[in-house]
């Protein structure tokens, strides 16, 4: 059986940043920040219907590989300024062809800068999602594709698009040297607060640039920073950051230069963890103590399996099948991990089909969770494909994916026959030689259910739990979490993994 880990890609796109479905691609769509999309590199006008029409291209490199292009365009109709902007990305994975995920957001405003509207669309071979939010006075309304719920969110001020921006640096370029602001972020479904520090520029070689915009998005040690220079009239031209230690470069140029061919890299390798020696498979079968050191900023969890402690330079973790602890779930927690959401559809009639055709009345939680695993590892395609992030239901339809569609895919099925689940994500270490590398940690997701007297784990990508596995992190399968985890992976370093020994 081909194991299926957990190496995928996206951007994480806020209102004014790209955006992300995984691990690599999720970590640069959390950097690949804007101010959008208001160059005029080819204009169409029509003065008696006051419309017009421009677009821009760019290139999008990560350290010394072009990754893919963003095509941005603005249409003026009348009152309305529509403003869209299309990342395509090519990933490459070692076996199979090269794959494009495309995410598209479009902006709608007045053509004084307010916000009207604007628009998410992911399109790959395993995730095409739409997400929409409108403006109703002090209030965003959020809603999905294939789902009915609405959710209701209230504006904090100023909250600005691509022009609303462009427009206010202009007006406060020579009274103000630092403004902030807020914009929406669909991934996390949060909104971003976001300081920019504005100062002129010159330079020789791009006599274009006239300003120098240093960005920076979030708070502490999960801000994101950019440096992004734009013309007289704050058209961006060029935006640099960094991601897992390499520079992220997007600059403008023609449509020739921005989709022009190339050679994708290997993305993959990027977010591999070197073990700092072989595991062996007997230690994966008992109980290991490892530590992990580095400025990470995550709430290691303490399952029934995981015993976790935070440590001067890093944290203590002992991973076993049974050397944890954990306050049994309530109600409430019990209630929470049974319900449906987007990302874990439970309550779609075919899963409840699916459940009623497989499990039998009589047999336990533990046991129908062990026949829910077997028919999730032999539903999902043995070729796993590291290109979004999709719902439990794409994942389903399409059969394509990897470890985290696999988890979706049981935790929803799980809930559908009243199992109360949730996802994790972490690492796991393989002894097997993994895209040509030895002894690593890769990224991972995995699904724990209660199945009465605690939180078991139960893995359709790999086939069991063991060990190997350190969990990060849990969830109810939102993006947002995945996200917020992978922020933080590039900071993880494992220097020991001990067997503990019964006496």
């Amino acid at each position: 059986m081909r194991r299926s880990y957990c190496l995928s890609n996206s951007f994480r796109r806020g209102t004014l940043s790209l955006a992300s479905q995984k691990y690599l691609l999720i970590a640069l769509t959390l950097i690949v920040a804007t101010l959008s999309a208001c160059t005029n590199n080819r204009v169409n006008t029509t003065a008696e219907n006051q419309r017009f029409s421009s677009e821009k291209w760019q290139t999008v490199s990560l350290g010394d590989h072009k990754m893919g292009y963003r095509h941005i365009t603005r249409e003026q109709e009348t009152k309305l300024l529509k403003t869209t902007e299309t990342l395509t990305l090519t990933l490459s994975q070692p076996g199979v062809p090269d794959r494009e995920i495309a995410t598209t957001l479009n902006y709608h405003e007045s053509l004084a800068g307010k916000p009207i509207a604007l628009f998410k669309t992911v399109s790959s071979d395993t995730a095409n999602h739409k997400m929409s939010a409108t403006i109703k006075g002090k209030t965003l309304i959020l809603k999905r594709d294939n789902s009915s719920t609405i959710e209701r969110y209230p504006i904090p001020q100023p909250f600005l698009l691509a022009e609303g921006l462009r427009l206010t640096l202009i007006k406060l370029a020579d009274t103000r040297q630092e403004f902030e602001y807020y914009s929406w972020n669909f991934s996390t479904r949060q909104f971003d607060k976001t300081q920019l520090r504005i100062s002129p520029y010159t330079s020789s070689e791009h006599p274009d640039y006239a300003w120098r915009i240093q960005k920076t998005t979030g708070l502490n040690s999960n801000s994101k920073h950019t440096d992004i220079f734009t013309d007289t009239q704050f058209h961006v031209l060029e935006e640099r950051s960094h991601s897992n230690g390499e520079e992220l470069l997007i600059t403008s140029c023609d449509k020739a230069c921005a989709t022009a061919s190339f050679v994708p890299n290997t993305h993959v390798y990027r977010q591999l963890i070197q073990s700092p020696y072989k595991i062996s498979d007997t230690a994966l079968h008992g109980k290991i103590r490892y530590q992990l050191s580095g400025d990470f900023q995550l709430d290691l969890p303490n399952t029934y399996e995981q015993r976790s402690n935070r440590t001067l330079d890093g944290a203590e973790i002992i991973v076993c099948k049974d050397c944890g602890t954990e306050t049994p779930p309530d109600n409430s927690t019990l209630r929470d991990t049974l319900e449906g959401n987007y990302w874990l559809p439970a309550q779609t009639p075919i899963f409840k089909n699916v459940v009623a055709d497989i499990l039998p009345n009589s047999s336990s939680a533990s046991g129908q969770m062990q026949r829910l695993t077997r028919y999730v590892a032999r539903h999902m395609s043995e070729e796993p494909s590291y290109s979004g992030y999709a719902t439990a239901l794409e994942a389903y339809n399409s059969k394509q994916g990897d470890c985290t569609e696999h988890a979706l895919l049981l935790a929803t099925l799980a809930r559908a026959a009243q199992i109360p689940t949730r996802v994790v994500f972490g690492l796991a270490y393989t002894n097997e030689r993994f895209l040509g590398r030895k002894y690593v940690f890769v990224p991972h997701a995995w699904v724990q259910a209660w199945t009465g007297e605690r939180w078991e784990s139960y893995d359709s990508g790999l086939g069991e739990f063991s060990a190997g596995h350190i969990a990060l992190g849990l969830s109810n399968g939102d993006q947002a979490d995945i996200l917020r985890i992978n922020e933080q992976l590039q900071k993880i370093k494992i220097t020991s993994a001990i067997q503990i020994r019964s006496r």
